[in-house]
């Protein structure tokens, strides 16, 4: 079979298991790790801190992380990330055990894992183009984005907040075990996953040339500025959502595992409809209409009264973050050449996520300040202004996927 439905092959089979398995212990993580904070301290700034750790990395190490990887084996990097990643929770599992882990380890833990992440996560989206054809980027990163919202968000959320209520620490000590599956996983993908590499340049040309590419890209520019203002948004109200449901709203630690599974089943149905919605309305038409039902759930969240309409406007925050990275996803990876994709992407994740934990920063001062109802209010107004820059940057993709098509016609 010829075109984007043909089969996407064994090599991306296996690259896709490693990814699930370390997404299921990921989200294994992300259901446990608010649950702890809450029991090591009620302070609102310090629960919030504990979520802006993880994505401090992406920060301070974004551009020397996209270096690295354009500069090396993504396979092994990727490889030597989650074995690293492995040892650091399994050393918070260890500490619970011992009852020695406070809330600073907490955060310092959370902080290594997010260096661990940018070194994955950036070599990863930078392997996807040698892995399917580009009539199929589309496809094989809304399979990739299934893993991550079904395992994930939705199982993996549940899963550790039933782990968690059993003993603290054995939520991660099966995290950990999932970072070994997907390193072993990782090291059966035999196929090279970057191309012919410059031996002469040095580490801060290479931060400096994938950052003048990115930030002299119009549409990846105006993209790159709304992301980081979506993101503010989004962790405004998540640094404290565990706050919202369990304090607010008087949910259990079982029911705060449930509302974020039912939530993320929103991002489940956005993976599995978001190529064909794509096909069907067009990139722009996605990329356009799809922050508004964002902004809209965090306006409920600040007047919601019980745990299930959380739990229904994270379903539909979900659904339309999902359709809308995988149509954007897709782009960038077509629109940046492939010696810079390592560095721009990073450089692109290190502002979009570098304003994750300002936001988780903010929600929690916020929350602490006044309540967490006033920060989601923020966050919905957050979210609109994300969404007009998102319309001002669309109006330059047009001439991004013409300048795609200059390029394979030249090569």
């Amino acid at each position: 079979m010829n075109g984007p439905d043909r089969a996407l092959g064994g090599e991306f089979r296996r690259f896709w298991l490693a990814s699930a398995s370390s997404n299921l212990g990921d989200g294994i993580r992300l259901g446990a790790l608010p649950l702890l904070a809450l029991s090591l301290t009620d302070d609102a700034r310090l629960i919030a801190l504990v979520s802006a750790a993880t994505m401090v990395p992406w920060l301070v190490f974004g551009p020397l992380g996209g270096a690295i990887v354009d500069r090396s084996d993504r396979r092994v990097l990727m490889i030597w990330g989650q074995l690293g990643r492995g040892a650091i929770v399994t050393t918070l599992a260890v500490m619970l055990a011992t009852d020695t882990a406070t809330i600073w380890w907490v955060v310092v833990i959370a902080f290594g894992l997010g260096v661990g992440e940018v070194i994955v996560d950036s070599s990863a989206q930078a392997a996807v183009p040698h892995l399917v054809a580009a009539d199929q980027l589309e496809r094989a990163n809304g399979q990739l984005i299934a893993a991550i919202t079904v395992l994930d968000q939705v199982a993996g959320v549940a899963l550790g907040a039933t782990l968690f209520a059993v003993a603290a620490g054995l939520p991660f000590a099966v995290d950990a075990a999932t970072f070994l599956v997907g390193a072993a996983l990782l090291a059966t993908v035999r196929r090279p996953l970057q191309g012919p590499r410059k031996a002469t340049t040095t580490v801060r040309s290479d931060i400096v040339e994938g950052a003048r590419f990115l930030f002299r890209h119009r549409f990846l520019r105006g993209v790159m500025a709304a992301v980081a203002t979506s993101n503010l948004a989004i962790n405004v109200g998540f640094g404290v959502f565990v706050l919202l449901v369990v304090d607010e709203l008087g949910a259990n630690e079982a029911t705060f595992g449930l509302v974020l599974g039912v939530g993320a089943v929103g991002g489940v149905l956005g993976s599995l409809v978001a190529a064909r919605l794509t096909s069907r309305f067009g990139r722009k038409a996605m990329m356009r209409a799809l922050p508004g039902p964002l902004m809209a759930s965090f306006l409920v969240n600040a007047v919601a009264v019980a745990p299930w309409m959380v739990a229904a406007s994270f379903f539909v925050g979900s659904f339309a973050i999902v359709c809308f990275n995988v149509p954007g996803q897709s782009i960038r990876q077509a629109v940046t050449p492939e010696p810079l994709l390592g560095r721009a992407t990073a450089t692109f994740r290190m502002v979009g996520m570098g304003a994750a934990p300002i936001g988780a920063l903010v929600g929690g001062v916020v929350t602490q300040a006044t309540d967490v109802r006033v920060a989601n209010l923020a966050a919905a107004g957050i979210g609109a202004v994300a969404w007009l820059l998102h319309v001002l940057a669309l109006r330059h993709l047009d001439d991004a996927l013409a300048g795609v098509d200059r390029r394979q016609t030249r090569v």
